[in-house]
């Protein structure tokens, strides 16, 4: 499929999705989204981390955001080195999960994921999106840990890449890294994204099985 065409279908997806949570939104039941994300979860044993790609509503808000920002040439925060470490983001989760418990038990009206939305788009206004993709989302954190080991991930072609280090650039979550004989991708950060299509000269990455 052309880079146009998959760019297109990406669009489209997040779209859907983006109507659906606000049509959830719209009608209080933004709870049901969590089934969407159950789904995602399990999806991602088999196929990565395609829910942060493809339908995560605040994957798709970071979208406009860094377009405004590039068109602007504004330079946003890098991730500070401190939170660059698995306690940060599994202390992070833990505490998410202990809200979401006294919310339940308590019967508190507050709706997470609504304030989690925004509180991320506060975040990607200062800092890169790896800052939060990484070490903030507790989304994200279940996740990484559901793809580590996916049935279909992002492949490196090593005899057809250059290394020229471009995709490494352009991923978000710095989920690219180079070895001693090429670039490898951690699938368990990939989004699957593919923003590496936009500026890959060879096209040697691709989605495919993991033999």
């Amino acid at each position: 499929m052309s880079n146009r065409k998959v760019a297109a279908l990406r669009v489209i997806v997040e779209v859907v999705f983006m109507f659906l949570f606000f049509f959830l939104l719209r009608n209080r039941d933004l709870q049901k989204w969590f089934l969407i994300f159950g789904i995602g979860l399990v999806r991602a044993l088999l196929m990565g981390r395609f829910y942060c790609g493809w339908i995560c509503q605040m994957e798709t808000l970071f979208r406009p955001i860094n377009w405004l920002y590039s068109k602007l040439r504004l330079k946003r925060l890098k991730t500070p080195t401190i939170f660059k470490n698995n306690v940060f983001r599994w202390t992070i989760l833990f505490l998410f999960l202990l809200l979401m418990v006294a919310v339940r038990v308590f019967k508190i009206k507050v709706n997470l994921l609504l304030y989690i939305a925004v509180f991320s788009l506060l975040i990607t206004l200062v800092f890169e999106e790896e800052f939060w993709h990484r070490y903030m989302c507790p989304f994200g954190t279940l996740l990484s840990l559901f793809s580590r080991k996916p049935l279909f991930g992002m492949k490196v072609e090593k005899p057809s890449c250059v290394s020229c280090w471009i995709c490494q650039t352009v991923c978000p979550v710095s989920a690219i890294e180079k070895e001693n004989d090429g670039m490898k991708i951690d699938t368990s950060e990939c989004l699957v994204c593919l923003k590496w299509k936009e500026s890959c000269p060879e096209i040697s990455i691709k989605y495919s099985i993991f033999e």
